[in-house]
């Protein structure tokens, strides 16, 4: 340490002893500053005891579910499940041959009930985006008993292929009023063949 240095760190240390203000001053900025960090300290310690607690509650929800074997019945039930859907899913070369089949499924719906119903076709959209499989649905709709239509309802839950009536309304007033929106799902292999 050269001179200069020394004769400020000795004039530093004979003001600091001679002055009682100063030294009480220095006495309260290290209290002061030790108050500081017990508080960070503290703080921190809270914050890690909360997540110790979280992570010993998340330990115990996984070490709960582990033990169940039912999730491997589940898993299996659902696999299951999932083929018989994809089994009921008709694959067509087109999205058009698959609103012709559904349009055609309808028309012939209607000759077997023997009235003058009407079918109107409605926009086809993907189920999931990029899966190839498509919602094609129709509304049916015209003057029909409300026998013939459970009937008419009937015949449409009865088709192999996945076919689901997603609205109905059926009014039974003087000659009753049916409206069905009837949705065929399949696999359109244009679609799924389509660079994405």
């Amino acid at each position: 340490m050269s001179a200069a240095w020394q004769s400020l760190l000795a004039q530093a240390r004979a003001e600091f002893h001679a002055n009682a203000r100063l030294r009480w001053g220095g006495l309260l900025i290290v209290v002061i500053l030790l108050v500081y960090l017990l508080l960070v300290l503290s703080d921190v310690r809270a914050q890690m005891q909360r997540e110790y607690v979280q992570q010993v509650q998340r330990l115990q929800k996984i070490s709960s579910l582990a033990g169940q074997d039912e999730w491997l019945q589940r898993a299996e039930r659902a696999r299951v499940l999932r083929d018989g859907l994809q089994a009921q899913l008709p694959t067509v070369a087109t999205l058009g041959l698959a609103q012709a089949s559904v349009q055609s499924f309808a028309r012939d719906l209607i000759a077997s009930s023997g009235k003058p119903l009407r079918v109107q076709s409605e926009t086809a959209t993907e189920v999931g985006r990029g899966s190839g499989i498509w919602r094609v649905p129709v509304v049916i709709s015209g003057a029909l008993a409300p026998d013939a239509a459970v009937q008419l309802i009937r015949r449409i839950e009865m088709q192999p292929n996945l076919i689901v009536i997603e609205q109905a309304m059926v009014l039974n007033r003087n000659n009753g009023m049916v409206a069905l929106t009837v949705a065929g799902f399949f696999r359109v292999e244009e679609a799924a063949n389509a660079p994405g």
